[in-house]
């Protein structure tokens, strides 16, 4: 989902992931300062960090992240993590996922009830 929506608005991206594949353009080892510095708009599609494993973020380096990023995580519990607080140390901009969930519910109502 969040690839197409990249797609729609034209924004380029890569994929992230802990294990190289042919889709993916860097894994958590491989990615340097110089990537992170690159890539302004970070997204965690993971489930890393959710509650109950709050204290776990993506391993990511956070020295990179400046003000001119954008730190969005999917997870909505806690309200705030680590990946998130990560970066807002940082001065970036950070999201939560809770606006997508509630679009999500919204979406979903609209379809069962057809309105």
């Amino acid at each position: 989902a969040i690839s197409y929506a990249l797609d729609k608005m034209n924004i380029p991206y890569h994929y992230v992931s802990r294990v190289a594949s042919e889709n993916v353009s860097f894994t958590y080892k491989t990615l340097s300062d110089e990537d992170i510095k690159n890539n302004t708009i970070i997204i965690n599609c993971t489930p890393i960090g959710t509650f109950p494993n709050i204290s776990e973020c993506p391993a990511i380096p956070y020295d990179a992240i400046t003000e001119k990023h954008i730190l969005y995580d999917l997870i909505y519990n806690p309200e705030q993590t680590k990946f998130l607080s990560s970066g807002k140390l940082k001065g970036a901009f950070t999201i939560n996922g809770l606006e997508m969930l509630r679009l999500q519910a919204e979406k979903s109502w609209q379809i069962w009830n057809k309105s």
